[in-house]
């Protein structure tokens, strides 16, 4: 029953019975006072012909009776002849010894009255105890009624034809009762047809299926709601499509954020959070998703300022020092954060962090405390042997060309710190553009070091050269070579009397090797992680007497990023120390 078709196929069946009944009854009805008509229309012929054969004269027994003999009347009428006192002089039925007086029957009572033929009437018969029909005709001569003709027939006659009427009607409309209800089947099934399919379609979309549509054609208004559910499901499909590349845009977004984002909601439990927040608390996301932030953010020690942002929706901002195990800091910030009608939604928290930030502010104030005692010990010396010079006019000339050199050694010491600070300034800031070109790194090696020879033999150390095999490589000449001077000096201010600085070139399938090794001081093992720091010097006093500026190998280390490159360095304390610089081909 819970099928529409069988439901419309019902209700129509219902219909129709009951439109059927209400026929039946007024085709019966009608069908009953059509054959009273007919019936009373021939017993009023039939009457009216034998009364104009009739005379005063015939009006007897035995005329009539002869008359009548010789007559062929029709066999389911009976006709009775009465006289005008109401006498029965013949009957074709009964006989009219027994028959009583018929002037007070209504037919006659109404022909004598009216003079004319009756109504037709409707009684039991007293003769033949049935229900009969009877008309009666008065006989007339020169004006005057002389007697009756009535005739009649029994009631079964009539019901016999209208029972024989009734049974094709019957078989009638029982044959348009079944067409009629397999017509409205197939037409509720061919209703319903394309309903089932569209409630298939919508039970797929119900199912986020949003791919389901409804390929058939459909007549009429079926055509539109299936044209309407198929540009629902395409505005369905579209909608969900673009919210799925929001929430991947948004989570892509968040996932490559350097900052931490973790949502709070209104009943405390964390619903979203990203691989940086993850990476900053040390912790794993099925530890942390959907649980209390009061049990999973407790190591950042924020939990009274996230309880005020609920309490009170303010901003809440901090600087959080966690130890994983090196010291991070971070830059701890909370907000509430509401829906579209402004309902609190509960609670974002973005984790910057700040630990490089803190380290550059550092960086860059004790650079500045060292420009200025770099700067001071120079300017001092200056400014004490020149104010000496100035003051005393007799000095010995030997000893004034000695403050003189003295005050030239430390201005020629200033200027080249200025300019180390300078050309460091400019790589940092990327003011630089390197002039990339192919050359021979070989003839580069062996061009650079020549100036510098001097320098190795007055030391008297053993420099070692890569042997004259062409290496080229794609980088800026200018540079590489100031990379190659600066590594060069570095070992020749490191390396004792008699040691050996050696220059190697090593070349693969995919990078050139360019390394410095000296048989040297060493470096000591704490002192490799700050090597490249601007002005850290292992050995203070002794860069210091030998003019150097603490910046050359945070120059070579900047010069070495802007190609792209990398720089490793190995040392033991006491026995070697080698810079390897490794170019990509």
């Amino acid at each position: 029953m819970n099928k529409l078709w069988v439901r419309i196929t019902l209700s129509f069946f219902i219909v129709l019975i009951v439109g059927l009944c209400m026929m039946f009854f007024f085709v019966d009805n009608v069908n009953r006072t059509t054959y009273n008509a007919m019936t009373s229309k021939q017993l009023t012929e039939e009457s009216e012909l034998l009364e104009s054969m009739i005379t005063k004269d015939t009006l007897t027994i035995r005329n009539t009776k002869e008359m009548f003999s010789d007559l062929k009347l029709p066999e389911n009428l009976r006709f009775t002849i009465i006289d005008e006192d109401g006498r029965v002089i013949y009957d074709t039925d009964s006989n009219i010894w027994t028959m009583s007086n018929h002037i007070d029957r209504p037919e006659i009572k109404e022909a004598k009255r009216k003079k004319t033929t009756s109504e037709s009437y409707i009684r039991q018969s007293d003769t033949e105890d049935i229900q009969m029909m009877y008309v009666a005709v008065p006989i007339t001569e020169d004006g005057e009624v002389i007697g009756y003709v009535r005739s009649s027939t029994p009631l079964e006659t009539i019901e016999a034809a209208a029972q024989q009427k009734w049974v094709s009607i019957v078989i009638v409309f029982t044959l348009i009762l079944v067409a009629t209800i397999i017509s409205a089947a197939l037409l509720a099934y061919k209703i319903t047809n394309p309903i089932q399919k569209i409630i298939e379609v919508t039970e797929r979309l119900k199912k986020n299926d949003y791919s389901a549509r409804i390929n058939d054609t459909f007549p009429g208004e079926l055509y539109t709601l299936s044209e309407s559910v198929n540009s629902l499901a395409i505005s369905l499909n579209a909608h969900v499509t673009e919210i799925k590349d929001q929430s991947k845009q948004l989570e892509s977004i968040l996932s490559n954020l350097n900052t931490g984002v973790i949502l709070i909601n209104p009943e405390g439990k964390i619903d979203v959070i990203n691989d940086a927040a993850l990476k900053m608390i040390n912790q794993t996301r099925d530890k942390i998703l959907h649980n209390d932030y009061q049990e999973s953010l407790v190591k950042l020690n924020v939990l009274r300022d996230i309880r005020h942002v609920y309490k009170y929706d303010e901003v809440k901002t901090s600087e959080v020092h966690l130890y994983n195990p090196e010291e991070m800091i971070l830059n701890f910030y909370a907000a509430p954060y509401y829906g579209e009608r402004w309902e609190k939604r509960g609670v974002i928290v973005a984790l910057h962090d700040i630990t490089d930030i803190k380290r550059l502010e550092n960086i860059r104030r004790d650079f500045v405390a060292n420009v200025s005692h770099e700067l001071k010990t120079p300017i001092t010396s200056i400014q004490g042997f020149s104010e000496t010079l100035l003051q005393s006019g007799d000095l010995p000339r030997e000893v004034e060309r000695e403050f003189l050199e003295i005050i030239y050694n430390e201005s020629v010491r200033l200027n080249k710190l200025i300019i180390d600070i300078l050309n460091l300034s400019k790589i940092e800031k990327h003011q630089i553009r390197l002039n990339e070109t192919n050359f021979d790194l070989t003839e580069l090696v062996h061009a650079t070091v020549r100036p510098m020879k001097r320098l190795f033999k007055d030391r008297n150390l053993q420099l070692h050269l890569p042997e004259n095999e062409e290496h080229m490589l794609y980088a800026d000449k200018e540079r590489v070579a100031q990379i190659l001077v600066n590594l060069l000096s570095n070992a020749a201010n490191y390396t004792h009397e008699g040691d050996i600085v050696e220059v190697k070139i090593e070349e693969t399938n995919d990078s050139i090797e360019l390394s410095v090794h000296d048989t040297g001081a060493g470096i000591p093992e704490e002192s490799l992680s700050r090597l490249f720091e601007r002005f850290y010097r292992v050995d203070s006093a002794r860069s210091t007497a030998d003019g150097g500026t603490g910046l050359g190998l945070s120059i070579v280390k900047h010069l070495v990023e802007l190609h792209n490159a990398s720089i490793t360095v190995d040392s033991i304390e006491g026995e070697y120390t080698t810079f390897t610089v490794t170019f990509k081909r």
